[in-house]
């Protein structure tokens, strides 16, 4: 019976590893890209007066309002573009602006971003490997697993608080900067809730497992 458990787990173990492959494909031929790129960054430029580019800013009600008429579309067909979201190059020799305090800030949250989705990925490889030989010794609980789980929960409930921080601060920077402009875009703070979700299930699920661990030791010392 645990030989047919451990070759099922192989079967999903291989099929992970293939999709995680074909994803790293496509990522790298930039057929997909990721949500998660830096939004403040240092693109070099030819003019010594850049400063940052902002990118994703989200377009405020007035700039969101005026359409933008399509041209050469097909016969019969009119269509109008309305801005969402817009990045924005800012140019400055203005040493208080382009040393902003939340630029800081920004860099920081996003390295720690960084370092926790690092983190993740590495965990994640070992608490697959910790479970597939644990389920070889036939224990369906380890503890190493469950503090593995816990761990992954908060970091990405962390990771996903520190984009969401660095987003807010992000905007705010444009809209201090861009306030009297027909470009003024909004500055609201947003959560990433299904990445907050999925790291606070973790963490419940991580808790069930350590019940599920002392009631099989009590099971155990029973027999």
């Amino acid at each position: 019976m645990r030989t047919n458990y451990i070759k099922h787990i192989r079967i999903v173990y291989s099929l992970f590893a293939g999709i995680l492959l074909i994803c790293c494909g496509l990522f790298f031929s930039n057929i997909i890209t990721s949500e998660d790129t830096p939004q403040v960054g240092g693109i070099a430029k030819h003019n010594s007066d850049y400063a940052f580019t902002i990118t994703n800013l989200n377009a405020g009600v007035p700039l969101y309002n005026n359409e933008h008429p399509i041209e050469n579309t097909p016969a019969g067909i009119k269509a109008h573009a309305h801005i969402s979201q817009f990045d924005m190059d800012f140019y400055t020799r203005d040493e208080a602006t382009r040393n902003d305090a939340r630029i800081g800030w920004i860099i920081a949250l996003q390295a720690v971003q960084i370092i926790c989705f690092t983190a993740i990925i590495v965990l994640v490889i070992i608490t697959l490997i910790t479970f597939y030989r644990s389920a070889k010794q036939g224990h369906v609980f380890p503890e190493k697993k469950i503090s593995l789980l816990l761990i992954i929960g908060i970091l990405l409930v962390v990771s996903s608080l520190c984009t969401d921080t660095s987003t807010y601060l992000e905007r705010t920077l444009a809209l201090e900067l861009l306030r009297d402009t027909a470009w003024m875009p909004e500055a609201h703070y947003t959560i990433h809730f299904t990445r907050i979700f999925f790291g606070l299930t973790l963490i419940f699920l991580s808790q069930i497992f350590r019940i599920g661990h002392e009631l099989q030791e009590d099971q155990e010392l029973t027999i």
